[in-house]
């Protein structure tokens, strides 16, 4: 009887010793933390697909691949149009780059060596789907807004200048789109964003090597802002070496809130 029982302890003890090396082995470290009110308040943290670096830093929002994936039924071939809404400072040149040179498409853009610009046309017809900084430049302004875009894509895509190639001879001719046609058409808006913060610096550190964005056009309720509305925060050419201080303290600068307001309708 003795000797059934120590038999028994062992087989519990040795079933006891191969579950810890086995937990260890699968969740070493703190990485299994099951426990406590944060994880049953979130249960999406393991899909986090933007893990934070700072493990002091405790996030309060996570978006897992699900809540970032949206369907839309972007029709190339037909009259739809994709329209960047390009914000200072948010990456929107590398994505901007990215549209045009690394999106694999039917018919790529077509991007020339020494030319800012790349034409991106539909599969069937020699008509641009997309309009942003790098397929038709700042049609609308340098850095348009919500406000400035909605009035003027609609404008500026009833004429597409289009290139003609024969016998070796490059032709420019611009074309008028129809009325009708310009009903069909359908435009997507899309943006980047970024954290507040960091965008706010890379700004400021931007201006302080002497950026300004003086031709940017600022529409509001159908005019651009008068020196007394929205005055500069520097006397010169530019704000070359501006503190972040100085970056601050100024009333008129448009980064305390950019991001909220380029996205804004201004019409009213």
């Amino acid at each position: 009887m003795v000797e059934r029982t120590n038999k028994f302890i062992l087989v519990i003890a040795g079933s006891a010793v191969f579950m810890i090396i086995v937990f260890q082995y699968v969740c070493p470290g703190t990485n299994c933390r099951t426990s406590g009110p944060r994880a049953s308040l979130q249960p999406e943290a393991a899909e986090d697909i933007f893990p934070t670096a700072d493990p002091h830093y405790v996030k309060k929002y996570y978006f897992s691949a699900a809540d970032l994936e949206r369907t839309v039924a972007f029709d190339i071939k037909g009259d739809d149009v994709i329209v960047f809404l390009h914000i200072q400072k948010t990456g929107g040149t590398t994505f901007g780059r990215h549209l045009v040179q690394n999106v694999k498409l039917e018919v790529p853009c077509e991007c020339r060596a020494g030319q800012k610009k790349c034409t991106c046309y539909r599969p069937n017809r020699r008509e641009t789907w997309l309009f942003s900084r790098f397929s038709t430049g700042w049609s609308c302004g340098l850095h348009a807004d919500w406000t400035e875009l909605t009035n003027c894509v609609w404008r500026i895509l009833p004429l597409n200048l289009i290139t003609l190639e024969k016998r070796g001879i490059t032709y420019l001719i611009l074309i008028s789109v129809s009325e009708k046609l310009l009903r069909k058409m359908k435009f997507y808006y899309i943006t980047m964003l970024r954290d507040p913060v960091s965008r706010y610096l890379s700004e400021w550190r931007h201006v302080q090597r002497g950026a300004t964005w003086k031709t940017s056009l600022h529409m509001c309720d159908g005019r651009t802002p008068t020196l007394e509305e929205l005055p500069t925060c520097y006397d010169g050419i530019d704000w070359s070496g501006c503190t972040l201080q100085q970056f601050m303290d100024c009333p008129y600068n448009l980064a305390n809130n950019r991001q909220v307001r380029i996205p804004q309708d201004f019409q009213r």
